[in-house]
């Protein structure tokens, strides 16, 4: 199976089966892109009172002397704030690797024309190894050395920074090195039931064994990803110029009606990119997901005979029929167009 074949696939699954698999996307996309928005507010915020573009010194007094005002005027509501925003956090924590664990058992299991009831139950049980994955892969991510390269940046200048500079360099292309060896080791904890290291190295020994191959897809996934990303921020930036430009009458309407027009427009801005990165989380896990079972060479399945007419029950799910023969399988770059 080529790596066209592998994308044509992954994509009919999406789309056959995406009522059943559709939350387990959603709901990650949904705390990564609140999380993100969150990170990327505070930076601005953050650099625009840092003394690169003030020419105040920079200090936490009024950031702290704010935080004290709103506390001390609204105790009730910070109380629930605080109350919220622990168990946002805890379900950030914990939700991510068990859906990520229950995609792709689902995902091979309807490639395995299999019922994917018990899908929830893997993830959960593969919950602590997926969790310790992400621990290990965030330590040299894009976005933490982002933040420490912001930090330096703003507390130390431009000169420390430049020093600084090649240092975090080298541990990014050491870190996009590690993230190109690590890819299958996800799918060897769910779907082999290995501990975090054994996993590890099994990836790197299929990832080296299947170089070519692997990072046509890595790349392939790298373009598509940057598709998606592209929309995301159209759909987050049309809202965002409107609102901008809203601004102007603000004067004509009342606070009220302007603080709910914007939680309107934020809502809606939120669930759009939720799906659309949710429906992206999905298609790739798939690709992976065929792509680590033709590289580990598990066997092809066989779709079962029918043993009677009529509709298929939700206990026994029907993969994506074969395309017609008179079809040419799919490129690619239509993959692309769906997002």
């Amino acid at each position: 199976m080529n790596s066209r074949e592998i994308v044509r696939k992954a994509w009919q699954i999406t789309q056959v089966h995406l009522k059943k698999l559709i939350w387990y996307g959603v709901v990650p996309a949904f705390f990564s892109t609140v999380v993100s928005s969150g990170y990327l507010a505070y930076q601005y915020n953050a650099f625009r009172t840092s003394e690169l573009f003030s020419d105040e010194p920079h200090s936490l007094k009024p950031f702290f002397t704010t935080v004290w005002s709103v506390v001390s005027g609204h105790p009730w509501g910070t109380v629930a704030f605080v109350i919220f925003a622990i168990l946002f956090g805890i379900a950030y924590i914990v939700i991510p690797p068990i859906f990520k664990g229950t995609l792709i058992e689902a995902v091979m299991r309807i490639r395995d024309y299999k019922p994917i009831g018990g899908s929830v139950e893997i993830g959960l049980r593969r919950f602590f190894p997926l969790f310790e994955f992400g621990i290990v892969t965030g330590t040299f991510s894009i976005l933490t050395l982002f933040t420490e390269g912001s930090f330096v940046l703003r507390w130390w200048g431009v000169n420390v920074f430049f020093v600084a500079l090649p240092i975090l360099l080298f541990v990014a292309m050491v870190g996009l090195i590690a993230s190109f060896l690590f890819t299958y080791a996800e799918y060897f904890i769910v779907l082999e039931n290995k501990h975090l290291i054994e996993s590890i190295k099994e990836s790197v020994i299929l990832v080296i064994s299947n170089f070519r191959k692997t990072i046509l897809i890595f790349i392939l996934m790298a373009l598509i990803a940057v598709r998606v990303i592209l929309n995301v921020v159209l759909v987050l930036l049309i809202p965002m110029g409107l609102v901008a430009l809203g601004g102007y009458f603000v004067s004509s309407f009342t606070s009220t009606i302007v603080l709910t027009v914007a939680g309107i427009v934020g809502i809606a801005m939120l669930m759009v990119s939720s799906y659309l990165l949710g429906l992206f989380h999905i298609f790739s896990t798939a690709v992976w997901v065929f792509t680590f079972a033709v590289f580990s060479h598990r066997e092809e399945p066989k779709a079962p005979a029918a043993s009677h007419p009529g509709p298929a029950s939700a206990h026994h799910p029907v993969p994506p029929a074969p395309a017609p023969a008179h079809t040419p399988p799919l490129a690619p770059a239509s993959v692309t167009s769906a997002f």
